[in-house]
């Protein structure tokens, strides 16, 4: 009779053997659970898309989406840190009607209140994908140097000059995923799709703070930098002159030549609210004393050149108060220049 005992080598084989059976049949279950949880009705592809969504899952979310994600520097929040906390409440899809395919329904809430919208469902051979469920939001032209949404900061500097940043201002779109946003800390928006699968809004952005003291102090650095240039209307500065000044000793001079300006006296600024081109709210500065700047230089009195002083003054009209990306304050030249700060001022 065979002996029945197995060797040790045997042994370690049935061991083996025995442990990648139980393997095999431990995965079974598992896998056939992961493939009951797959969605498979429109409402549940939806219902598990904007779970990733509010999970910020932005990977597994995409895996939903039937049309292209979009990408480039409007697409910059499509980012887990633009997310913010909301709670998916619903996910409904009325009866079809004479066989149509119905829109599914959506609602979320956060404690400020909830919302809802409605996302367009394709099938495919009994596949279920989001069509385009991407949020498009035209942000209105504002004061800052930056743009936040949620708890993500992307600075947006001026890329050749002033005019340029700030024409591109008016037409600033960003691509976001569904949910509730702030921006620039403002009040709760709710995007969350329409009919056509996605929303085009348009956002307003509220007015930022304006520190007495780094006022002052950006406009006290920006005029020593106007005061380097040796023109008659330095660009973009609160201070020029036309060509005709009115002395210290009040006689009219014409055309003046080799000038240099000196501060005597600084103005004191403060930001007042005022309305950009685009019809924005913008913060402009504004010179409570005018302070005092002398030009000094060449000019012709009566047909005769000779040097001349005159006493200027500031004038705060050309400067806006723009919202720097790390705090602080920025000033830009887009208000009306000046032409006149040295006549009647002696």
């Amino acid at each position: 009779m065979p002996d029945p005992r197995l060797s040790p080598s045997g042994r370690e084989r049935m061991r083996v053997l025995w442990i990648v059976l139980f393997a095999a049949l431990s995965m079974m279950p598992l896998g056939v659970w992961r493939a009951a949880r797959e969605p498979g009705t429109a409402v549940e592809v939806v219902t598990a898309f904007m779970e990733a969504v509010r999970d910020k899952d932005l990977d597994r979310a995409y895996g939903f989406v039937g049309t292209g994600v979009p990408v480039g520097p409007d697409a910059v929040f499509l980012h887990p840190d633009a997310i913010g906390d909301w709670d998916l409440l619903a996910v409904e899809q009325a009866e079809s009607v004479a066989g149509l395919p119905e829109p599914v329904t959506v609602t979320i809430g956060t404690e400020d209140g909830t919302a809802e919208g409605t996302f367009e469902v394709d099938e495919d051979d009994g596949g279920y994908t989001l069509r385009d469920p991407f949020q498009t939001v035209t942000v209105s032209a504002s004061s800052y140097l930056s743009l936040q949404v949620n708890g993500m900061t992307v600075p947006a500097p001026p890329q050749t000059g002033w005019p340029d940043w700030y024409a591109g201002q008016a037409q600033r779109s960003v691509t976001l995923l569904p949910g509730v946003y702030r921006f620039f800390g403002g009040e709760p928006v709710a995007l969350l799709g329409d009919d056509e699968g996605g929303v085009d809004a348009a956002i307003g952005v509220p007015l930022p703070g304006a520190e007495t003291a780094s006022l002052q102090a950006a406009v006290n650095a920006y005029i020593d930098g106007c005061v380097e240039y040796r023109l008659t209307a330095p660009p973009g500065c609160p201070f020029a002159t036309d060509g005709q000044i009115d002395t210290v000793d009040r006689t009219r001079a014409y055309d003046p030549s080799d000038v240099a300006w000196t501060v005597e006296r600084y103005p004191v600024a403060e930001a007042v609210p005022g309305t950009g081109l685009y019809g924005e709210p913008v913060l402009l500065v504004a010179f409570t004393d005018p302070g005092a700047i002398t030009l000094q230089g060449n000019a012709e009195v009566d047909r005769v050149s000779a040097p001349f002083t005159a006493a200027c003054r500031f004038d705060g009209a050309p400067l806006h108060v723009l919202a720097a990306p790390g705090g602080g304050v920025e000033l830009a030249p887009l208000g009306a220049p000046v032409t006149d700060s040295c006549r009647g001022t002696a």
